[in-house]
């Protein structure tokens, strides 16, 4: 990487350093963290979510949902805990706390926070069905991963707001994917930011590679996470191609997506399956209004 780009990504991370953009690296670390423990308990969690009242009630909403259909109300945070079980109470809290970053309203160029949200569930709920429908894994910190894939955009979209708008409408006009529009005018795209975040932050490789070459596998030189990267890249091409939430890529290389199924073994009866899945789980979170 040149110089130029080197100082643009060191000045980004300063940016988000100072910002409340920051807040969550603390709180999806200690998520992430007590969730990989095996040693932890229903009652850990408990005693991490009661420091959150916005999401203790949302996670007793959730426990006392139809989705869930249990006779009597649950009004126990560990026993909302024990039913839903540890993922799906994992997922919720890492969902309370990165939402906030997508709360604006503003729709420019087919783009608006609330439909990159969108997105960037649907990428998480997808990453975790190849891990687990694939692999018969259970994928760590898949789910995180996809939630987050995206944050360069938000950083975009809240420290270089002209820029960002820029690349929208050269994308737009162009018809073009987003990160290679982002490239030329801000010599950096969101995928290199959110990479340079993660890096910042101590996350695992695992996890700043992965979004780091989430549109770009094939440039990948790490190959003992290239299942990783691999995962992602199809998880939001598949979330593209479904047309769930805003779409930053409609621009396919179809060769590559074929050579990244072919990598990782994945048939087309398979992929055909976790599309028919993943499109009927979004449905269900719409219903229930959790998306």
């Amino acid at each position: 990487m040149d110089e130029n780009r080197t100082e643009k990504l060191m000045e980004i991370v300063g940016l988000v350093d100072s910002s409340s953009i920051s807040t969550i690296k603390e709180v999806i670390g200690e998520i992430l963290g007590t969730i990989r423990d095996v040693s932890t308990s229903a009652k850990d969690l408990k005693d991490l979510i009661e420091k959150d009242p916005p999401l203790c009630a949302k996670l007793l909403k959730r426990a006392n949902s139809a989705y869930y259909g249990y006779p009597r109300t649950i009004s126990d945070i560990q026993e909302a805990i024990v039913c839903l079980g540890f993922d799906a109470v994992k997922e919720l809290a890492l969902n309370q706390k990165a939402c906030d970053l997508f709360a604006e309203e503003e729709v420019f160029e087919g783009f608006s926070r609330w439909s990159l949200w969108k997105h960037s569930v649907a990428v998480a709920e997808c990453s975790k069905m190849l891990y687990r429908k694939v692999f018969k894994e259970h994928g760590e910190d898949s789910y995180a991963v996809g939630l987050l894939h995206d944050l360069g955009i938000i950083v975009e979209n809240q420290f270089f707001d002209y820029q960002f708008k820029q690349a929208l409408k050269k994308s737009s006009e162009e018809k073009t994917n987003l990160h290679c529009a982002e490239k030329e005018i801000l010599l950096v795209n969101h995928a290199e930011i959110g990479q340079a975040i993660m890096v910042n932050w101590n996350f695992p490789d695992e996890m700043s590679s992965a979004i780091g070459f989430h549109h770009e596998p094939n440039l990948l030189k790490n190959k003992e996470v290239e299942k990783n990267v691999l995962i992602l890249f199809l998880a939001n091409r598949i979330c593209q191609r479904e047309d769930i939430g805003y779409s930053d890529a409609p621009y396919e290389d179809k060769a590559l997506f074929q050579d990244c199924l072919s990598k990782l073994d994945i048939t087309k009866e398979i992929l055909d399956l976790i599309v028919e899945e993943l499109a009927k789980h979004i449905k269900k979170m719409e219903e229930m209004k959790w998306l």
